[in-house]
């Protein structure tokens, strides 16, 4: 028996648009998160579909290389689109995060107290859950490092949300 040939992932419109079906709603609750703004985080995600388009040839077979690809080109993006935003407009945070039902302001007000990175290390762990290989695929970072630093911003997040709770007393 001939083993199965297989073909790229993206090969296709029709790929492309079973990846933007099935990965938009997850990419744009992270890049929401990163960015701080919604309609920011829709434009971040269409760059990344459109970037994952013009680079397919650079895709390794596989679904979890497809996931972390995918999020590797949208926190890229992301991250260029503060780049700019910072430089244009010299603030040095993002706009705060608008309303999401299962973020509270405090907690929006904390994750926007940390650094993109952090802020995506979270993210990614908390809501998508997932693993420090996927991480290290998505940064390009060694997983130890990773999960050092992902360490580190729970740490603060955690210390930024209990010096809230005694401001407030």
């Amino acid at each position: 028996m001939k083993p199965k040939e297989r073909r790229p992932a993206l090969q296709t419109e029709q790929d492309l648009e079973k990846l933007v079906r099935t990965y938009t709603p997850a990419l744009l609750r992270y890049c929401t998160g990163i960015l701080g703004s919604e309609h920011d985080a829709q434009d971040a995600v269409q760059q990344t579909f459109i970037k994952a388009w013009q680079r397919r040839h650079t895709l390794r077979d596989g679904e979890n290389n497809i996931r972390a690809w995918l999020y590797r080109i949208a926190y890229r993006t992301a991250l260029d689109m503060l780049r700019a935003a910072k430089r244009a407009a010299n603030y040095p945070t993002p706009q705060p995060l608008e309303q999401d039902p299962g973020i509270s302001d405090e907690l929006r007000a904390a994750l926007n107290a940390l650094s993109p990175l952090d802020r995506a290390l979270m993210l990614e762990r908390v809501l998508d859950g997932m693993d420090y290989a996927a991480l290290a695929r998505i940064h390009g970072l060694p997983a130890p490092y990773l999960r050092t630093r992902y360490s580190r911003a729970k740490a603060k997040l955690a210390a930024i949300l209990k010096e809230g709770e005694h401001d407030d007393l």
